[in-house]
């Protein structure tokens, strides 16, 4: 089912307002998931709503928290104080920026947390404001170790971007083969799922989106080691919880999350002229494109490219989302007196 981003976006900013955000924040929240969904990362986008409204219905998450900002010198410590993620993450953008700009380098760790959508938003953002970032995160644990059947961390999102002459150069990636939300769309879809995607309870590969209750980590070792590499930065690092401590955003309803995040900003200005950074990396991409292509291929693509694609033709011709999406959607519109486009004659 189709529908236009910029009505989607104007109806999830309206229905968090009815939650108690207050507008300013339910525009960015809003904000942060429509941009995955235009992007192509619908497991990061609208479909987490059920689960945003849950966790504050059991009073996990508070509409009306904010986050609580310690600095010292160019590093900045946040307790998201009960906030959503995308708000205390929000925080860690806006003292980089500043902080970044002061000492050249600046890094942000963020404790008490939940999901914050997408990382390479926070990056790109940063990007935005001519900063070379990294942002990652740590989640509930749905990823087998190299070499183990069960579960013990998280996707861990790993993005980074750069500011160019035009869009950011971004590159946002789990350090799993895929992330669950993306199993969770096709479970919704009822789809397989690519065999290198997830396990069975048993630990055995399986292409049933519906039996799929871990991921695997992203070649093997190498996807396993960047996310112990994560789990260190936004859990040890910063405070929050580790591993198997983290609250699962689905199941566990006793505890808040407790997610972490680390982010870094260099400020390009005190390394090179901005204009000059951006005429390099200008050129690094036009060497890229230039690649001569496979076969197969039409053309050899930089990081973020194939989203930004994506995004360009969604805003075009709108997002489609699962029936079974659209269905809890509606039902969340419903609840909150805020009818889903396209519902309002029948509510």
């Amino acid at each position: 089912m189709t529908i236009d981003a910029e009505q989607l976006r104007t109806w999830t900013t309206a229905l968090l307002q009815t939650w108690g955000y207050e507008p300013e924040d339910a525009e960015y929240l809003s904000d942060t998931l429509v941009d995955a969904n235009l992007r192509g990362v619908d497991s990061h986008g609208v479909i987490r709503l059920p689960a945003y409204r849950a966790r504050i219905d059991a009073g996990l998450v508070d509409p009306a928290a904010r986050p609580s900002v310690d600095r010292n010198g160019a590093v900045v410590r946040i307790d998201a104080g009960g906030t959503a993620g995308q708000l205390a993450a929000r925080a860690a953008v806006d003292e980089l920026t500043q902080l970044s700009g002061e000492f050249g380098v600046a890094a942000a760790t963020v404790r008490g947390s939940t999901h914050f959508g997408t990382a390479g938003y926070y990056a790109r953002a940063l990007a935005g404001r001519g900063k070379v970032a990294v942002v990652v995160s740590n989640s509930e644990p749905n990823v087998v170790p190299f070499g183990g059947k069960s579960a013990f961390l998280g996707t861990n999102p790993l993005a980074f971007a750069a500011p160019t002459g035009g869009e950011p150069l971004s590159l946002d990636m789990a350090t799993s083969t895929t992330a669950m939300g993306k199993v969770l769309v096709a479970r919704a879809k009822g789809q397989p799922v690519p065999p290198d995607w997830g396990v069975d309870a048993d630990g055995a590969p399986t292409t049933d989106a519906a039996a799929v209750v871990s991921l695997l980590p992203a070649g093997g070792p190498k996807g396993y080691g960047l996310a112990f590499l994560i789990e260190v930065l936004a859990g040890v690092l910063s405070g929050a919880a580790v591993a198997g401590d983290i609250g699962n955003m689905y199941t566990d309803f006793s505890k808040r999350q407790d997610v972490g995040h680390w982010m870094l900003a260099m400020d390009v200005a005190h390394f090179l002229p901005l204009p000059l950074f951006r005429d390099r990396i200008d050129a690094l991409i036009d060497s890229a494109h230039g690649a001569e292509p496979a076969p197969g291929f039409d053309r050899v693509l930089v990081p973020g490219e194939p989203e930004r694609l994506t995004a360009q033709a969604r805003e075009a011709a709108g997002i489609d989302l699962p029936a079974a999406t659209v269905e809890s959607l509606i039902e969340l519109g419903v609840a909150g007196g805020v009818p889903y486009p396209g519902t309002e004659a029948s509510s």
